[in-house]
């Protein structure tokens, strides 16, 4: 329906050639929550670029989740030199107002929803505060001058000291290699990834143009070079990931399955991120059990128990440093809050009570490398449509279908866990502290929402539960319970449900991996 008012309660003064704001805000925004599109007509005067009732209406329809239809074209929306409006805005000039019906009709459900999340994405990050609209002008006019961006801080890991004891991997109960090749052998002590700040030399339009090109990660929400909360500008854009021209190939057939690890970037490791409560002999068997996995730079504990390790506690010597880093609380947030002492920029999410071969650990490890803008992990889960409750469900039954990987097994980007701990919603982050539960399934709302992909899952692994380890708080009868909470309060945060269905799985065929029967019917094979 089309909505029209031909009375003007309380008009608000605007100029001779603008239509005048009618009525109290709260009435306005509570008539554009409830609509698709909202109406801007821009002022007939064909030398005003702008005016302080056509951006009230603008800013107002974004806030609301309404698709902004500016009505004339020779106006200038805010900052429109660097953000593209054209993704949350639709621009329609005065002489075509009788095609304007049918131009709208002519936008699918997906390109709709697309626009409203683009629109409240610009209207939060730009234009929602003060301190937002400040940091937009100041980020404007760094652009312009082709000043970069100050790099966004890291959380300094607190090192608790600790005892090495015997060396790892004596015990002929924990050799865990698995009986399968892990691919090609490294001999090269740890090396963090290439980590540099942009080039000076850059120009907007380069970066404009290089957003725009780039593949995966970088076609993220901004769409803009301004950015003055994520780190894209000092951590992800530059590091490798997207603008090096490398290839493993070697002409001819190409290097082989065990020569090469795959992926485009040659010389790569990843840190293990163990979180860890007070259950110290299985965190110690953790840890012998990563003796000798190849490609790992280092593993970093985070304590999460308010008391320190026993002072006879004897930590095993795996030939890689063993960072324990203190925490301020007890949190499940802990375990992807952007630590300095993660140097690379893959990260290995691990439990401490977590049973993985390293064969699986490789696996996982080379198909991140292809898709690196995904979380790849091993347990699935999906969420569903609860019809007699209109509600979301958490499922975690077995199933041919997931949106979700558990990042209690999982490899992400760091580039996640700055966005994670200071730019995604804090209402998420206090949710996940007063249940002590969730923490996955936001990483996981997340990546979609940042990607619009689903997770991918490797291996026919369900669980990873490490055999005969104490009971951990996913076994408590309310923990689903609380999960199915979650799944709702993320949504009515995000404003739309962002988790993606996919049958995708990736499976190691080349190692042979033997797979159950009842599950067969399930994978789809690369």
């Amino acid at each position: 329906g089309v909505l029209v008012e031909f009375t003007c309660k309380a008009p608000r003064a605007s100029l001779p050639t603008e239509w005048a704001l009618c009525g109290e805000r709260d009435e306005r925004l509570g008539v554009l929550k409830v609509s698709t599109f909202a109406l801007v007509i821009v002022p007939g005067d064909g030398q005003l670029v702008a005016s302080a009732g056509c951006g009230m209406r603008l800013f107002e329809a974004l806030e609301a989740g309404a698709i902004p239809v500016v009505l004339g074209d020779h106006s200038q929306a805010a900052v429109h030199q660097h953000i593209r409006w054209s993704e949350a805005a639709i621009v329609v000039p005065k002489p075509r107002i009788t095609e304007l019906h049918f131009l709208l009709r002519s936008l699918s459900d997906s390109d709709l929803l697309n626009m409203r999340r683009q629109g409240r994405f610009l209207w939060e990050a730009y234009f929602s505060t003060a301190e937002s609209v400040l940091s937009t002008v100041l980020a404007s006019v760094r652009t312009s001058l082709q000043v970069p961006a100050a790099p966004i801080r890291e959380e300094h890991a607190r090192e608790i000291p600790h005892k090495a004891g015997k060396l790892a991997g004596t015990d002929a109960n924990l050799a865990d290699n698995g009986d399968l090749d892990l691919g090609p052998v490294e001999t090269e002590p740890p090396y963090a990834s290439p980590r540099f700040l942009r080039n000076f030399t850059y120009t907007a339009s380069d970066v404009y143009r290089a957003w725009n090109r780039a593949p995966g990660p970088f076609h993220l929400f901004p769409h803009t070079p301004l950015d003055p909360v994520l780190p894209s500008e000092a951590k992800f854009l530059g590091s490798g990931t997207g603008f090096r021209p490398i290839g493993g190939g070697t002409g001819g057939s190409g290097k082989e399955f065990q020569a090469a690890l795959g992926g485009n970037v040659p010389r790569e490791q990843f840190t293990v991120v163990m979180l860890t409560y007070e259950r110290e002999e299985v965190l110690m068997n953790s840890l012998e059990r990563l003796n000798g996995l190849p490609y790992l730079n280092k593993v970093v504990v985070v304590w999460n128990s308010p008391k320190p390790p026993s002072d006879d506690l004897l930590w095993p010597d795996i030939g890689l440093p063993i960072v324990v880093v203190h925490t301020e609380k007890n949190s499940l947030n802990n375990r992807f809050l952007p630590w300095d002492a993660v140097e690379t920029e893959a990260i290995l999410s691990i439990d401490d009570d977590a049973h993985l071969r390293h064969d699986e650990i490789m696996f996982g490890f080379r198909v991140w490398r292809e898709a690196r803008d995904r979380i790849v992990g091993f347990p699935g889960r999906f969420h569903a449509w609860d019809l007699n409750h209109q509600s979301w469900l958490y499922n975690s039954n077995y199933s041919c279908e997931l949106s979700m990987v558990l990042t209690g097994a999982a490899f992400f980007h760091k580039y996640y866990a700055y966005l994670y701990s200071y730019v995604m919603p804090m209402a998420i982050r206090d949710m996940v502290d007063e249940y002590i539960n969730c923490e996955d399934i936001a990483m996981n709302f997340l990546v979609s929402h940042i990607t619009r992909k689903p997770p991918i899952k490797v291996t026919s692994r369900w669980t990873f539960r490490c055999p005969g380890c104490p009971q951990a708080l996913s076994h408590d009868d309310s923990h689903f319970h609380e999960r199915h909470k979650c799944i709702n309060f993320f949504v009515k945060v995000y404003g739309y449900m962002p988790l993606l269905y996919t049958q995708f799985r990736v499976d190691s065929v080349l190692f042979k991996t033997r797979l159950p029967h009842d599950k067969t019917k399930c994978f789809k094979f690369i």
